[in-house]
């Protein structure tokens, strides 16, 4: 017997809306990411799991700035940042897909290692994907730079003031 086949029909019907499995773990979606290019900044969210204790600890942010410096080496240049209780804020560039991905994954590693031995705790720190965002008008650079910025001032639902935990003091 011959195989019969189906007129018109290709794959699995091609793409509908609103078609796959609903999201329903708060976390980034893995959907194919932005191109990277080194003339525009990024904006990257990393999540801590949940258990994790705070990372504005005591000597977080000199762990932060070891990592991001070995992060550095891979091609991935931390310009601003900002420390949180449950999530780290970077304002970066990026040659490419590739060196970001290797740069992320340097910091990911380094900084969890650093976590752990200062908070105590075993496995990894960081909940899943990173969230990016490339800035690609000055407006967006603008809003992003001072979301960055001024972060924790937000959190605490406190007037805009500079944090001690995020690379605004050496901001002019």
């Amino acid at each position: 017997m011959k195989q019969l086949n189906f007129e018109k029909v290709n794959g699995w019907g091609g793409k509908r809306r609103n078609a796959g499995r609903k999201n329903k773990t708060s976390t980034v979606n893995h959907m194919k990411r932005e191109r990277v290019d080194s003339k525009y900044p990024l904006h990257i969210t990393m999540k801590v799991r949940k258990g994790v204790v705070s990372l504005r600890g005591p000597k977080m942010c000199k762990a932060l700035k070891r990592s991001l410096a070995m992060a550095k080496k891979r091609g991935f240049n931390v310009i601003h940042y900002a420390l949180e209780n449950n999530h780290v804020h970077v304002f970066a560039e990026s040659e490419s897909n590739a060196s970001l991905r290797s740069g992320l994954v340097s910091f990911g590693s380094s900084f969890g290692k650093a976590a752990r031995r200062l908070t105590g705790g075993r496995g990894a720190v960081f909940a899943g994907r990173y969230h990016l965002r490339v800035l690609k008008t000055p407006r967006q650079t603008k809003n992003a730079l001072a979301y960055v910025l001024l972060n924790h001032s937000k959190h605490q639902g406190a007037k805009p003031f500079v944090d001690a935990k995020s690379s605004a003091v050496f901001f002019g």
